[in-house]
């Protein structure tokens, strides 16, 4: 392994695809700077270009690799992990002048793999493995890498979603277990992180792996319960989740949990029982119904954010009506709205009744124009409502004169300064006065 002594090198990191991908590559740059490696922005001249791919969609891996042809232009190596590396790494290894490709399952020892590239010991070129039960999930990233820190809680997916190859590529749930997520929670909210936020590739499974805990395992709700007593720890907040995980059990076990925010980001994809069915999800229309019903319950003042694939293969009017219904009922504070996009391998690219690009497009469209209402309505609420009284914002960039940040509604906050400035990391007490497209604007308020 390369020695602290060593003459500097340097790296560049280029993330793409979800927050487990995030966290990963946090997890390497904090291990390559601990052993005196720069780490510089992407598309710098460096020693080494990594990046970290996805493969969710055909997009994604058209992505990826335009990342990796513009890393060689740059890099003296090139080395590819992730998702799109565990699914078509042999395949594309054979020519390319990438110096390794690493899957998922060895990405743990990513770090020194980079290290012994840099320090000139050779390595093979490809290194997939196959993700299983049997893949750690227990490293920990013990040096805060950015304001709002993730922590990778579970890997892998359960599901067999038909549109998705995920599941192949990251294998079966595995979750991190309890005493280690404390412990990484409280090592990075000692260093500075204000909040933490709880991620995984199917995080609403998280525990159910452990037969040891329970009859069914040990719930994600009792996770936040043990992270909310945490001292150091300020504020929670939880990756995407899929309807089926918002039971009576977790909506009030999760609602006396006084540190977690107030936001959820549901993995909702159609608001059609038909295209639900058809894509294999846990749960239909009614569920979903029902579960946004037992949040609001259990916690009046949430707002929500949600993905949608519109111009599923077999969508008709009526089922993109239902998704329209659902999301106007709703009211979704963000919507993160995607074209159906074929998968080569997923069951979806096989199905007959693909959807024009035209009608995804204008289906898109309508999406984005009544999720646009939608904010409008629920910022405009949501200023009214916090002219006196305050909402938090956690400042992620601060100058002389204002500050930037989310509040724990996970609304994008602009504020002037009054008083000391604050500092980055800080949670300020912030009244509101105006909105535009992008952000709500407003001002620290003083004790």
């Amino acid at each position: 392994m390369l020695q602290n002594h060593m003459t500097q090198k340097a790296v560049s990191i280029m993330t793409l695809g979800c927050r487990v991908n995030q966290y990963e590559s946090d997890s390497v740059a904090s291990k390559l700077k601990e052993n005196n490696i720069k780490i510089v922005p992407f598309g710098e001249k460096c020693d080494i270009a990594v990046i970290n791919t996805c493969t969710v969609t055909s997009e994604s891996d058209k992505k990826s690799r335009q990342m990796i042809h513009r890393a060689l232009l740059f890099a003296d190596h090139v080395v590819v992990t992730g998702c799109y590396a565990q699914i078509s790494g042999d395949e594309e290894s054979k020519n390319s002048s990438v110096t390794y490709f690493r899957g998922n399952s060895g990405k743990a020892g990513l770090a020194d793999t980079v290290m012994n590239i840099l320090a000139g010991i050779n390595e093979p070129k490809v290194d997939i493995g196959k993700p299983d039960n049997t893949s750690a999930v227990e490293s920990i990233l013990e040096t805060p890498m950015r304001t709002r820190s993730y922590i990778k809680i579970e890997d892998g997916c359960n599901n067999s979603c038909s549109y998705c190859l995920i599941h192949t590529a990251r294998g079966p749930v595995r979750s991190k277990s309890p005493e280690t997520v404390l412990k990484e929670a409280e090592i990075l909210s000692t260093k500075g992180n204000a909040e933490i936020i709880l991620t995984g590739i199917e995080t609403a499974s998280y525990g159910l792996d452990f037969q040891n805990r329970r009859p069914y395992g040990y719930h994600l709700a009792d996770l936040i319960t043990e992270i909310n007593k945490i001292e150091s720890v300020k504020r929670i907040g939880i990756a995407s989740l899929d309807p089926s995980v918002f039971t009576d059990y977790f909506t009030e076990t999760v609602a006396k949990a006084e540190k977690l925010l107030p936001h959820f980001h549901i993995s909702l994809q159609s608001g059609s029982s038909r295209i639900l069915a058809s894509m294999k999800r846990k749960y239909n229309r009614d569920m979903a119904l029902k579960s946004f019903e037992r949040i609001k319950k259990n916690i009046p003042d949430a707002t929500f954010s949600a993905d949608i694939i519109v111009g599923y293969p077999g969508e008709t009017d009526e089922d993109f009506d239902d998704t329209l219904s659902i999301c106007e009922q709703i009211q979704f504070l963000h919507l993160h709205i995607f074209p159906y996009s074929k998968r080569i391998g997923t069951p979806a690219a096989e199905m007959k009744d693909q959807i024009p690009a035209q009608i995804k497009k204008e289906r898109l469209k309508r999406l984005s124009e009544l999720g646009l209402a939608s904010k409008e309505k629920i910022l405009d609420d949501y200023v009214k409502s916090h002219t006196e009284s305050p909402v938090f914002v956690l400042v992620e960039k601060a100058d002389a004169k204002s500050y930037k940040g989310h509040s724990e509604h996970f609304a994008e906050v602009i504020a002037e300064n009054a008083g000391e400035r604050p500092k980055v990391g800080d949670i300020v007490p912030t009244v509101l006065t105006h909105y535009d497209e992008k952000y709500v604007y407003g001002r620290h308020k003083m004790p």
